[in-house]
């Protein structure tokens, strides 16, 4: 982002919410889709949300939407944040922009900040899980009935993110198997859709400072949509690495699942059930497929990298985290019962 980009880009700010007084954006690191950064008037705080500079993939990074989502969604879920405006002005900004309330609270990562204990693990896992369910359940107004695109969620998804990663296929590197697992075993599309939000984990979720284990709010909504609930819940079981899984994937894990006394995967799902009261007595289609859109989205960053359209160094080792996510995709579907 260029000083002349920010510059004008804050005076707009300074405008929409008629700040007295300097107002400084500053970025927040940690994420690696879309940029975020942190408004500032001394006495007040809100989030700038935007998308990275460069060619994206189609649909990708597409702020305008998630910001309609979001007012569309404003008061029919407790953990959604409040937008503000958009701003969709190229004379002010080269890409769209939009503002958010500033959720307060503990941000999880890679491992658990020292306040947690080991008892209080399957109380965080719980909360994580009925948050996502409780998404799920949110009654859709006509707005948000606009994100359905009606039935065939489920090959839409599979056939939209096959087309993704071949047109960033890596040349030393295929997927075929994989692909083809997918289309021969896809389920049934009858069940109810409902709002997902297609990358929930721990990372982007915000939890009380004074209940630890509690969730206060949620975030990253780019890739929420109306389709099947259960594949939302194979999005979250990509990232749901456990203790006694392989070595090489315990290495690119990105949430704390493999601490002592977590819940598995296994347990995931069969919470999820319980609150939901669907019944699923196989779940490998959805967990492969959530493999496999994790790896895309990461070969589509390491593209960038590759291209030059990124420096990022966190992105240098992104191939290498596409060929573990490829090699376990395999490893499951030649253990797979479906």
């Amino acid at each position: 982002m260029s000083n002349n980009n920010l510059d004008t880009l804050i005076l707009e700010l300074q405008h929409q919410f008629s700040l007295s007084g300097q107002a400084t954006l500053t970025p927040l690191t940690g994420g690696v889709s879309n940029l975020t950064y942190c408004l500032t008037d001394g006495d007040q705080q809100w989030i700038v949300r935007t998308s990275p500079p460069g060619t994206k993939a189609r649909g990708a990074h597409d702020m305008a939407r998630e910001y309609h989502l979001l007012k569309a969604l404003s008061g029919r879920y407790d953990f959604s944040p409040t937008v503000y405006f958009l701003i969709d002005d190229t004379a002010i900004f080269p890409r769209p922009v939009y503002v958010m309330q500033a959720i307060s609270g503990i941000e999880i990562h890679k491992n658990l900040p020292n306040l947690y204990r080991t008892e209080d693990h399957p109380a965080l896992c719980h909360s994580l899980i009925q948050a996502q369910q409780q998404l799920h359940e949110v009654p859709l107004n006509q707005k948000l009935k606009e994100f359905n695109k009606g039935r065939g969620y489920i090959k839409r998804q599979i056939d939209g993110w096959i087309k993704r990663f071949q047109r960033v296929q890596p040349r030393h590197q295929h997927a075929d198997g994989i692909i083809s697992w997918l289309q021969q075993n896809l389920p049934d599309d009858t069940r109810s859709y409902t709002l997902i939000h297609n990358d929930f984990k721990f990372d982007n979720l915000i939890f009380d400072q004074h209940s630890p284990t509690r969730v206060n709010g949620v975030l990253d909504w780019e890739m929420a949509t109306v389709g099947d609930p259960l594949m939302d819940l194979g999005c979250s079981l990509a990232y749901w690495i456990e203790a006694d899984d392989h070595p090489t994937l315990q290495a690119i894990r990105t949430q704390p699942t493999t601490a002592d006394n977590m819940l598995s995967r296994d347990d995931y799902v069969q919470e999820y059930c319980r609150l939901s009261g669907l019944t699923l007595d196989n779940y490998d289609f959805y967990y492969v497929y959530g493999l496999f859109r994790l790896m895309v989205i990461v070969q589509q960053i390491f593209y960038r990298y590759e291209k030059g359209q990124t420096d990022d160094p966190r992105f240098k080792p992104f191939g290498q985290i596409r060929d573990i996510l490829i090699q376990h995709s395999q490893q499951l579907i030649g253990d797979s019962h479906v």
